[in-house]
């Protein structure tokens, strides 16, 4: 297996590896689970395709990663590494958009300022008054399937349920969530330059609309803080990067974590049976699943040592939080999916201080998700055949554009969200 590895490297990151990326991750753990060289064959967002860069992927060499001041985040200087770094060097690849310039994408002092406006409107107390609504919208979403014969759990449940929780959690109206939908899903994924280039116009347009309207006429939300507290372009990065990974992660897991469940069947089956193992079936299904395959992008600033491997300056480096997540080095029997314990010391929010400021709400919004499910759908399973699901090529958010499940969900019937062992 050494000898392969050698052979392919750097490793190409296509569709294969969106679709199994734990394949990849075996045979680097099986060549000494070292920083790794990849070529990201598709672009997203501001990543020109064929990009070049390093793939960490022990646990103990991402959270060293995750503290180390000399690999960093912006925005600015990273851009002219992402041309280098790219085999076209990035020609004709214009991927500059004032939607990149948020707090995931810079360290210290600008991450501090553009996070400081949000930081208490996302702790646990925070985010734990929303459960009720949360339910209500999921028993809605699930009532337009209500009694068919089957479902598509992606466009008919995932999407519409995570998509209606950020849109209430920022204050952004529900019902344009079919248009800016659209384009998140443009520029999270491989985009032609030109659609991505008019589709992150649109979005910016958007969010200056929703920006300069709170501005004038503010009320109680985040969207209005961020209006308020913000200059008008980090107020539109900060909402996109907020609206574009708050919906996309959550809807992904709902969905991977069914799957997973599917292949676990007697883990399903307690689950299925006892509402109020969600909770510790959700913590698991974050490590196992890990809706953040590759983290976003770091730069070394000098080379540095990682794992016994120099990484040169100048690299663009990824961290493979879903690698990281089963590293039999850090978690007993890690590709076992099981109830019986929470393990929250993963990585599937990050770390240091990018970890991902929505985790509290992600968390509830699946174990109300999966509460649902449970109770609309006691013989909910999968239909969609493996051989045929499409997933999304990307090397960020892992996800699949459909799944069709069967049979639907039971009518609602009034009470009955809050009968039944679930956690409150």
């Amino acid at each position: 297996m050494k000898s392969e590895m050698n052979e392919k490297c750097p490793i190409r990151l296509d569709i294969d590896f969106y679709r199994d990326p734990h394949s990849v991750y075996q045979a680097i753990k099986k060549s000494g689970n070292k920083p790794t060289q990849v070529v990201l064959e598709t672009g997203m967002a501001y990543l020109p395709p064929n990009l070049h860069a390093w793939m960490v992927t022990s646990c103990e060499d991402v959270e060293f990663v995750l503290r180390d001041p000399r690999f960093r985040k912006s925005i600015e200087e990273a851009m002219p590494l992402f041309a280098s770094s790219a085999r076209d060097n990035g020609q004709g690849q214009d991927r500059s958009s004032l939607l990149y310039d948020n707090m995931a994408n810079n360290d210290p002092p600008v991450h501090t300022a553009l996070r400081k406006p949000l930081n208490s409107h996302f702790t646990a107390r925070a985010v734990a008054p929303k459960r009720r609504a949360m339910r209500e919208l999921a028993d809605s979403v699930l009532d337009a399937v209500a009694g068919q014969e089957s479902f598509d759990l992606v466009q008919d449940f995932a999407f519409p349920y995570s998509i209606g929780v950020i849109c209430d959690t920022l204050g952004v109206p529900r019902e344009d969530r079919e248009t800016f939908h659209h384009w998140v899903q443009t520029i999270t994924g491989d985009a032609a330059p030109e659609v991505l280039r008019r589709d992150a116009q649109r979005m910016v347009g958007y969010l200056r609309g929703l920006i300069a309207r709170r501005r004038e006429t503010g009320t109680d939300d985040i969207l209005t803080q961020l209006a308020v507290s913000l200059t008008e372009s980090q107020a539109v990065a900060q909402a996109y990067a907020l609206l574009a990974a708050g919906y996309e992660t959550s809807a992904n897991l709902i969905v991977t974590g069914l799957l997973v469940l599917e292949s676990a069947p007697e883990q399903k089956a307690r689950v299925w049976q006892d509402r109020s193992l969600v909770p510790t079936a959700v913590e698991e299904m974050l490590r196992h699943q890990s809706p953040f395959n590759l983290s976003l992008y770091r730069y070394a600033t000098e080379s540095v040592d990682v794992g016994g491997v120099t990484i040169p300056a100048g690299s663009i480096v990824f961290l493979a939080f879903a690698a990281a997540n089963r590293d039999d080095a850090r978690f007993e029997e890690p590709d076992r999916f099981t109830v019986d314990k929470p393990r929250r010391e993963h990585l599937a929010f990050g770390g240091g201080i990018h970890n991902c400021i929505g985790k509290h709400l992600a968390r509830l919004e699946a174990e109300v998700a999966f509460d649902a499910l449970v109770r609309r759908c006691p013989e909910l399973s999968v239909r969609t055949p493996p051989q045929h699901m499409e997933w999304k090529a990307s090397p960020t958010f892992r996800g699949l554009r459909n799944l069709v499940v069967a049979p639907g969900p039971r009518p609602s019937r009034p009470g009955r969200a809050e009968a039944g062992g679930a956690a409150r």
